[in-house]
C-alpha cells in the first residue's frame, strides 16, 4: 500500500476547469407554464418556458486539494489541503487498534467496580474513595449518557475536555473524527495551547468541512474508520449543514441547559508531556469556582476526564484532582509514614527514582514525602495507564534500541512522559502551600518565584551525566579548542594563550583555555615583580569535558553538531573532573586517533604522547608555582547566567579577600577562562568588576554627563535602552544609576577586547538584526533566542548591581539568588523575566520571552548515548 501523501493529487492549474467558478442551472418550466401573483392580488401573470440561471462562487481563497490514502480509494478534497478525517482513538500506529475505538463498543467496568454508563468505553474511577473518573472520547449520546449517569450518583459535575485538537461529531454516525496529516496518519495534529483558539480553529475545520461536501452539490463528506485495513474505506457520511457536524463546544456545553448541576471546561493537556502552567492554572481556576477551599470538609463535586483514549491526559487530570481533593480532605497525612528514602547510589527507576527527580526532592521541603504523596496518588489512578511504568518502559526501550531514529522518538517521549512527572510533584508542592492559604496564587505565578523548579523541568534528559564511552568512532570525537580566527586579540604571540586581556584598573583577567606552555607563562607574567602579584587565582568556567594531548587542548563533540562541545548541564565540578580522567583514559587506550583541528576540514590521525586532564594541568603548575590556585565552577551556558551561577562567582571572588584593607591591595590577580575567552569570561569579568567597584568606589564615566557620549545609528538600542529595560530600571531603587554602572564596567571589559567586538550589551542588538538576515526558519530562530538570552543576561546584570547595592550594608550576607525571592520578586521582576522580549520593534511576541521556553530551547539535539538516568 503506497503512503497517503503519494495519493495527494495537486490543486488545477488555473487554465482547468475544476477550478473555474462552477455555472449551475436549474429547470423551472419545462414547458409548462407557471402562474405567479401580483403582489396587489389584482391579476395574474403568466410565464411560459422560463430557466433560472445562477452563478456559485467558490468560498476557498486557496486550490482544492484532492487526495486518498492509497491507490484504488476514491479521491476526496482533504482539509486544509492536506488532513484526513480519521475515527478517533488511533494513535501509536497500533493496527490491532484501529477497529476498537467506534464508539458502538459494549461499556467497561470502571476500576471502582461498579458498571459504566452506556455508550462509554474506558471509565475508570481513581481508587481512593474520591469521586474522580475518566474516560475516552464517547460520542455525542454517550456524553449525555455519562453526565446523567453520575448526576445521578453525585450532586455535582465538573466535565473537563483535556484534548488539544479537533474533535468533531458527526450526528448521524455513532463515532467521533479528528484530522490527521496525510504523512502521519497515527499523530493528533496539535491546534494550540489554550481553549479559546483550540475551539475556534475547531469551528473553522468545521466549517471547511461543510464547504467542501457541498461541492458539486453532492452534500457528503469521507470519514475513515480503518487506516491499516482499507476494505470499505472511507465512509461516505451526509453533511448537508454545520447541525450535521457537531464541535466538542457544541455537544459539552448545551448541557449545561439540561442539567443545572452540570459544568465543563476545556483543557489543552499534551498527549506526553508536561501541561503547560497556563492549563493548570484553568484547572484551579475551575475548581476554586465549584469548591469552597476554606471550608473544613467542603462538598466536593464529582469531577470527569476526557480524553481520546481515556488513558494518559484523563490520568493526568485525575491525578492532578485526587491531589487537591487530598489536601483538602487532609488526607495526604495518611501517607507521612511510609516515605521511601532515595538511594542516591542505587536508584530504583521503578520508582520514578530518576537523577532530576532526586534533584527535585533535594529542592524541596520535605520533597520525599511530597514525592511518596504523588506516586500513591498515581498508583490510585493507574487502571488506564500508570506514569511512572511508563517512564520505565520507554527508557527500556530506548536503551535497547540500536535503530537512531526510534531513538530520538523514544528519548523525546521518556523527556516528555518524565517531564510531567516532575510537573506534578512540584503541583504538589504548590498545593501543600496553597491550599490552607485557599489557592491564594496561582500554580503559574507560584512557579515563577522558584525559578529553581522550573529549570528543572526543563532538564529530565540528564544522559549525558551518566556513566558512559565518551569517544565513539565515527559519532564522538576530539576537536581542538583552538582555531583559525580564535585569537582575535593576537596574545598567543605574547602569552600562547588565545584572548588573554585585563578589565582596566582592576586586578581582573580573563582567557581561552590554556594549554600547558600558556598557562605557564601567564602565571609567570602575572607573579612578575612588574605586575605586583603575590598570587594568581585561575576559575574555569568550563562545562564540557577537555583534555590537553601534546600542548594542544580538545573537546569531545558529536558528530551530527561538531560546531559546540557536549554540554553536560547542571554538572559539578567532581562529575566533570571524574569524566575528564575517563576521557584522558580513552585517548591513551588508542594508539592512532582521529581529530579535528578545523571543525570545516577532514579529521587528522594522531598519535598523542602525552595526555593529560585539566586537573594534571593545574597541579603540574602548583609544583612550579606554589602561589597559585585552581577553582573549577561550570557556568552551564554561554549566552545567559543563572541566580546561583553569580553567586557562585561572587563567593569565588570574595574567598580571596579576606578583610576590606585586601581589596584596596592588588595582591591577588584573578583570572577567568573559558574555552574561547569570550562570552562566559566576559560575564564573570563584569561580575567580579562590579564587586570590586562597589569595594573600592564606582570610578569616573557612571554620573550623569559623564559617560561617553554615543554617535551612530541607532544608538537607544547599542547602549540598552529598551522598553523592558527601562521598565526594570524604573521599579529598581536608583534603577538609572545602577544600569549606568553596569554600562561602565562592560565598556571598561570591551576596551580591551575591541577587535572582538563582543560587547555585552551591544550584541544585543546586533543579534537581534540578524534575524531580517536569515535564510531559514531553524536560523531565524536560532537568532530569536540568542537576542533574548543576550537580554536577559543584561537584564541580570543590571539586577545583580542593584542587589550589591542593596545589600552593601550587610556585606552581601544574603545571596543574590535568595535576594531575588525575598526582595526583588515583590516588585515583579520574575513576571518580568517571563516576559521578555523586544516590545520596540514586534507585534507578536516570541515563543522564548518565558523562562521556561529559553531553557528548553538550549538542549542540544544529539544522539543518544549511555543510559537514561
Amino acid at each position: 500500500m503506497g503512503s497517503a501523501a503519494s495519493n495527494i493529487t495537486p490543486p488545477p492549474s488555473p487554465t482547468s476547469r475544476d477550478h473555474i467558478p462552477q455555472q449551475a442551472y436549474g429547470d423551472i418550466g419545462n414547458g409548462q407554464d407557471h402562474v405567479m401573483k401580483s403582489r396587489d392580488q389584482v391579476a395574474p401573470i403568466v410565464i411560459k418556458d422560463c430557466r433560472e440561471e445562477f452563478q456559485r462562487l467558490s468560498k476557498f481563497k486557496d486550490p482544492i486539494v484532492k487526495g486518498r490514502m492509497a491507490e484504488g480509494l476514491p479521491l476526496h478534497p482533504l482539509i486544509k489541503g492536506k488532513y484526513f478525517l480519521v475515527v478517533d482513538g488511533i494513535t501509536g500506529g497500533n493496527a490491532d487498534a484501529d477497529n476498537k475505538y467506534l464508539h458502538a463498543s459494549p461499556s467497561t467496568k470502571s476500576a471502582s467496580g461498579g458498571n459504566a454508563p452506556d455508550k462509554c468505553r474506558g471509565f475508570i474511577q481513581a481508587d481512593n474513595t474520591l469521586p474522580v473518573f475518566g474516560c475516552a472520547q464517547p460520542d455525542r449520546d454517550g456524553v449525555h449518557s455519562i453526565v446523567k449517569y453520575l448526576l445521578a450518583k453525585h450532586q455535582r459535575l465538573i466535565l473537563f475536555n483535556t484534548r488539544e485538537e479537533a474533535v468533531l461529531f458527526p450526528t448521524g454516525v455513532n463515532a467521533t473524527y479528528t484530522i490527521r496529516h496525510a504523512d502521519h496518519l497515527h499523530d493528533i495534529v496539535n491546534l494550540g495551547q489554550s481553549d479559546p483558539e483550540t475551539s475556534e480553529r475547531e469551528a473553522r475545520i468545521r466549517k471547511e468541512v461543510v464547504d467542501l461536501s457541498s461541492l458539486d452539490d453532492v452534500n457528503k463528506f469521507h470519514f475513515y474508520n480503518n487506516v491499516t485495513c482499507l476494505d470499505g474505506e472511507p465512509h461516505v457520511v451526509d453533511i448537508n449543514c454545520e447541525d450535521d457536524l457537531l464541535v466538542a463546544e457544541e455537544v459539552y456545553t448545551r448541557l449545561c441547559f439540561h442539567f443545572p448541576d452540570y459544568r465543563t471546561r476545556r483543557l489543552c493537556f499534551p498527549v506526553s508531556g508536561a501541561p503547560s502552567m497556563k492549563e493548570i492554572d484553568n484547572f484551579l481556576s475551575e475548581m476554586k469556582l465549584n469548591v469552597r477551599l476554606c471550608d473544613r470538609s467542603p462538598d466536593l463535586p464529582a469531577v470527569l476526564f476526557v480524553c481520546d483514549n481515556g488513558k494518559e491526559r484523563s490520568t493526568l487530570g485525575m491525578v492532578l484532582t485526587s491531589l487537591l481533593y487530598s489536601h483538602l480532605s487532609a488526607s495526604n497525612a495518611q501517607t507521612s509514614k511510609t516515605v521511601c528514602q532515595i538511594n542516591d547510589r542505587c536508584p530504583h527507576y521503578g520508582r520514578g527514582e530518576f537523577q532530576v527527580v532526586r534533584d527535585l526532592v533535594r529542592a524541596l521541603p520535605d520533597g520525599a514525602l511530597l514525592k511518596h504523596q504523588v506516586d500513591t496518588v498515581i498508583d490510585q489512578c493507574s487502571a488506564a495507564t500508570n506514569l511512572r511504568s511508563a517512564i520505565l518502559q520507554t527508557k527500556q526501550q530506548l536503551e535497547t534500541s540500536r535503530d537512531q531514529v526510534a531513538r530520538a522518538e523514544l528519548r523525546s517521549e521518556c523527556t516528555s512522559l518524565l517531564e510531567r512527572y516532575i510537573t506534578i510533584i512540584c503541583f504538589n508542592a504548590y498545593l501543600k502551600e496553597q491550599v490552607p492559604r485557599g489557592l491564594s496564587i496561582m500554580f503559574s505565578k507560584w512557579m515563577q518565584t522558584h525559578p529553581n523548579l522550573i529549570k528543572l523541568t526543563c532538564r529530565a534528559d540528564n544522559s549525558e551525566r551518566s556513566p558512559q564511552q565518551l569517544l565513539i568512532p565515527q559519532t564522538r570525537v576530539l576537536v581542538a579548542d583552538d582555531y583559525i580566527g580564535l585569537d582575535v586579540l593576537g596574545s598567543q604571540c605574547d602569552v600562547r594563550v588565545a584572548n588573554f586581556r585585563k578589565l582596566m584598573g582592576l586586578p581582573i583577567y580573563g582567557m581561552a583555555q590554556a594549554p600547558r606552555d600558556g598557562l605557564s607563562r601567564v602565571v609567570s607574567h602575572l607573579l612578575d615583580k612588574r605586575q605586583g602579584y603575590k598570587h594568581v587565582a585561575v576559575i574555569g568556567l568550563r562545562n564540557d569535558v577537555t583534555v590537553e594531548c601534546d600542548g594542544a587542548t580538545y573537546n569531545v563533540r558529536d558528530v551530527s553538531n561538531l560546531e559546540e562541545p557536549v554540554l553536560i548541564v547542571e554538572t559539578t565540578a567532581s562529575e566533570l573532573e571524574e569524566k575528564e580522567e575517563t576521557l584522558k583514559k580513552e585517548v591513551k587506550s588508542y594508539k592512532e586517533l582521529e581529530v579535528y583541528t578545523e571543525t570545516n576540514r577532514p579529521p587528522v590521525t594522531m598519535e598523542f604522547g602525552s595526555v593529560l586532564s585539566p586537573e594534571d594541568l593545574w597541579e603540574q603548575q602548583k609544583l612550579q608555582t606554589l602561589d597559585m590556585s585552581y577553582t573549577r565552577l561550570p557556568i552551564q551556558y554561554d549566552h545567559s547566567p543563572t541566580e546561583k551561577e553569580l553567586d557562585l562567582i561572587q563567593s569565588a571572588v570574595c574567598s580571596h579577600y579576606t578583610s576590606q584593607h585586601s581589596w584596596s591591595e592588588d595582591t591577588v590577580g584573578l583570572v577567568f577562562t573559558c574555552r574561547t575567552g569570550k562570552s562566559r569570561t566576559s560575564l564573570a569579568m563584569a561580575v567580579a568588576g562590579l564587586i570590586f567597584y562597589h569595594k573600592r568606589g564606582i570610578p569616573y564615566g557612571s554620573k550623569p554627563g559623564e559617560e561617553e557620549r554615543v554617535s551612530c545609528p541607532n544608538a537607544a538600542y547599542t547602549q540598552g535602552d529598551f522598553i523592558i529595560v527601562q521598565k526594570l530600571v524604573r521599579v529598581l531603587p536608583d534603577g538609572q544609576q545602577v544600569k549606568r554602572e553596569v554600562d561602565l564596567v562592560l565598556d571598561q571589559v570591551f576596551e580591551t577586547m575591541s577587535p572582538m567586538h563582543f560587547h555585552l550589551r551591544e550584541v544585543i542588538f546586533v543579534t537581534y538584526n540578524k534575524i531580517k538576515s536569515a535564510r531559514t526558519e531553524s536560523q531565524r530562530q536560532s537568532m530569536q533566542r540568542l537576542s533574548v538570552d543576550h537580554l536577559e543576561r543584561y537584564l541580570l546584570l543590571i539586577l545583580y548591581n542593584a542587589y550589591l547595592h542593596h545589600q552593601e550594608g550587610s556585606n552581601w550576607e544574603t545571596t543574590f539568588s535568595q535576594w531575588m525571592y525575598e526582595v526583588a520578586a515583590r516588585v515583579g521582576v520574575y513576571e518580568l523575566l517571563d516576559n521578555l522580549a523586544f516590545y520596540d520593534f514586534e507585534q507578536t511576541l516570541s515563543q522564548f520571552r518565558t523562562r521556561r521556553e529559553r531553557w528548553r530551547a538550549r538542549r542540544q539535539n544529539l544522539h543518544f548515548h549511555g543510559h537514561f538516568i
